[in-house]
């Protein structure tokens, strides 16, 4: 099978870059996607890590059944001989797909591959955008549904790459890439693979403003439903704007800041560079104050935010 490109997008099952748990699969032949498959995984391990599952939604339930990674590659190789494998941010989809082989001692193909990351940013005149898919594909005007939906991400980065080609008029990949020399195609055979997904570092200051509902089905049973929440700290397994969607996502109402008001402090690890030896942040100093003074404020940690989070009462 000979195509132009195809696209690619993993979802793991934990932070270790053997578990994919999901793969999309996109072909585009002729500037238009004309092949796609998707495949559940049963990862070498049961171990689902809350965190993850919160982003893509998929339990070791929905995958028990599904096939193991070697019989999805029998699948699947085909797509790897003699075309360029694109992903956004490849080197993580990368990483999953070699750590996967080595983890079955299946035969490591040798092709080429991009990153739609510096594909994309060719066409974009604004510098400043974002690098994430969902920044670089509400830049460009190209709809995604579902996000973290391998499949659904593999189409986002498929359409990415087409409408960048588009806008620098070129009429293929591959004259695109000619041109365009200095993006760097990469040799899968020679990549030394990310064993597991790194602590973050840091968290990205988000107002609330930024995070709106993007549903209207609530359960008024659930935990976090017309409850005010504030976030402090560094959250580990979860990216802090994905907690703060999925709160208003189940009737949630965010706030930044500690009042008596307020009904849940979900608190992370904090910088005690910043806080002081006690690791409290004045969030946290404030609930505790208040909570002597006999307001009903519950401060939960990370797990049981996202345990609760799962849950209808």
């Amino acid at each position: 099978m000979c195509f132009d490109f195809v696209a690619i997008d993993f979802e793991t099952a934990n932070n270790k870059l053997n578990s994919a748990c999901a793969l999309g699969i996109v072909a585009v032949k002729s500037m238009e996607i004309v092949d796609s498959k998707y495949f559940l995984i049963c990862p070498p391990s049961e171990i689902f890590d809350s965190g993850n599952i919160a982003i893509h939604g998929i339990t070791y339930d929905d995958v028990k059944e599904s096939p193991k990674f070697p019989e999805v590659w029998e699948h699947v190789k085909t797509y790897f001989v003699e075309n360029y494998i694109i992903a956004h941010n490849a080197r993580f989809d990368m990483s999953v797909l070699k750590n996967s082989l080595l983890e079955y001692n299946l035969e490591i193909p040798d092709f080429k591959y991009f990153c739609s990351i510096p594909i994309s940013t060719k066409a974009c005149s604004n510098q400043g955008i974002g690098r994430s898919l969902k920044e670089r594909t509400q830049y460009f005007g190209i709809e995604l549904e579902n996000h973290h939906n391998a499949l659904a991400d593999a189409k986002a980065c498929a359409h990415l790459v087409i409408e960048t080609v588009k806008r620098c008029k070129k009429k293929s990949f591959k004259s695109f890439i000619k041109v365009f020399s200095s993006i760097p195609a990469k040799n899968f055979y020679a990549l030394k693979p990310q064993i597991y997904i790194k602590g973050y570092k840091g968290f990205e200051k988000i107002s609330v403003s930024e995070i709106a509902t993007t549903t209207e089905d609530f359960s008024k049973s659930h935990p976090f439903y017309e409850k005010n929440i504030v976030f402090t700290g560094e959250l580990n397994v979860m990216d802090r704007r994905v907690a703060m969607q999925a709160a208003v996502n189940v009737g949630a109402i965010l706030k930044s800041g500690v009042s008596t008001k307020t009904d849940i402090l979900v608190v992370g690890n904090q910088d005690k560079r910043i806080v002081g030896d006690d690791g409290l942040s004045s969030k946290e100093e404030k609930a505790y104050k208040l909570i002597e003074e006999g307001y009903n404020i519950k401060v939960i940690n990370e797990d049981e935010f996202i345990r609760l989070l799962g849950s209808v009462s």
